[in-house]
């Protein structure tokens, strides 16, 4: 394994903002402004610095031997960490017609590492993936093509709370009702919009349940990897025990 595999997260990165530095709240953000979204906010940009630590401990797993499954959890770490920290900036900033498709995005991350997570051979998924095959071009156990229903269906089971708020998120991926009511404000017989989104008409409720979904979903994403680093290198059915999927090193 090169040091470049088990970089810290620090390197390459612009000075002033290092990997592990906790994001600090300004004057005039969301978090600053709704002081019940301070806590969560700072649990979820905890769980961002944790992707380092977690990452590093699967590499160094079976004497830091490779297998085809790190390629997937490395990918998928990879990309949860970027949402996690674009999702933290976005909450900062109000931008929720960004916040949330990085949160649908977060999703389809999480229902696919819980369909490669229970089935039989997750190498067969990850050769297909590196033959440039789609998961809607892949087949469940039933026949049935993997698109993003099917994987939500199969996901659902494990992640209840995941369907409905799927469905919300996918409203502001492509231009929706949703953009329509961020957009005008109507209040007796005025009716007022503005460019960027002003920050009082998203109430603070919202970006807490934005935070909180964003945190369960990266948390659950966090167990599958747990899961595949406690059975990493060992015969199909064995397990180094079962880790706690809660995050501890920098998380807590």
């Amino acid at each position: 394994m090169t040091n470049e595999a088990e970089s810290s997260g620090d390197e390459g990165l612009p000075a002033f903002r290092p990997a592990r530095k906790p994001r600090p709240i300004f004057a005039g953000t969301a978090a600053h402004r709704f002081p019940e979204l301070r806590a969560p906010r700072a649990h979820l940009d905890r769980l961002r610095v944790h992707h380092i630590d977690l990452v590093r401990r699967v590499l160094e797993v079976d004497g830091g031997k490779i297998y085809l499954p790190d390629l997937l959890v490395m990918s998928m770490m990879q990309r949860s960490y970027g949402l996690v920290e674009a999702v933290v900036d976005c909450v900062d900033g109000y931008n929720l017609a960004a916040a949330a498709p990085l949160l649908r995005m977060q999703l389809d991350t999480l229902v696919r590492a819980c369909y490669v997570a229970h089935v039989p051979v997750a190498d067969d998924v990850v050769t297909a993936m590196l033959k440039g095959t789609e998961f809607r071009r892949m087949k469940d156990a039933d026949g049935k093509p993997l698109t993003d229903a099917r994987l939500i269906e199969l996901a659902a089971p494990h992640h209840p709370w995941l369907p409905p708020v799927y469905k919300e998120t996918s409203g502001w991926v492509h231009l929706s009702l949703n953009h329509l009511r961020a957009a005008w404000q109507i209040t007796g017989d005025q009716i007022s919009s503005g460019v960027p989104l002003w920050p009082d008409v998203i109430p603070g409720k919202l970006w807490l349940e934005l935070l909180e979904a964003m945190t369960t979903a990266t948390e659950q994403l966090f167990g599958y990897v747990e899961m595949w680093e406690s059975r990493k290198g060992l015969p199909l059915g064995q397990a180094r025990g079962w880790p706690d999927a809660e995050p501890e090193p920098s998380a807590r």
